[in-house]
């Protein structure tokens, strides 16, 4: 019994080093974002959908350039909220799976000098994929002007 309580006492604490803190960015801040994540089998059926306003890793300053270049090649409604103005920024990204695994976060990426630079991420507690699966991210930000 005593065994017992020790290895059910280590593997708790074994995922405590798995938390992750959560940023969550607010309109009073300057900026907003929240994703929604859509997935979808070959057949189009819903299997899972997951939206959250926290995120577990976020590049301020990347994301304001990412920003600023999304808004030089959309058009982007500005509304004013109290006098302030916000431009909403909405941007879709599908991506199909080729094989089956195990999907546990929401990225956005960008591209800079040939190097790939994680924006933002959403971690959840994950879900299967299967080959033929489709994951649509629907990302919305809402920034000060």
């Amino acid at each position: 019994m005593k065994t017992l309580f020790i290895l059910l006492f280590v593997f708790s604490i074994s995922f405590t080093s798995f938390s992750y803190a959560q940023t969550q960015t607010s309109i009073e801040q300057g900026l907003f974002i929240s994703v929604q994540s859509e997935l979808r089998n070959s057949d189009g059926q819903l299997i899972s959908f997951l939206e959250s306003s926290k995120f577990t890793d976020i590049d301020v300053p990347a994301l304001y350039n990412f920003l600023d270049f999304e808004a030089s090649v959309g058009n982007d409604p500005i509304v004013t909220i109290d006098d302030q103005q916000f431009q909403v920024i909405q941007r879709t990204m599908t991506m199909i799976f080729d094989s089956d695994t195990v999907t546990g976060s929401t990225i956005l990426s960008d591209n800079i000098d040939g190097k790939e630079v994680l924006l933002a991420r959403f971690a959840h507690d994950g879900f299967p994929v299967v080959s033929g699966d489709s994951l649509k991210s629907t990302w919305t930000f809402v920034r000060l002007i």
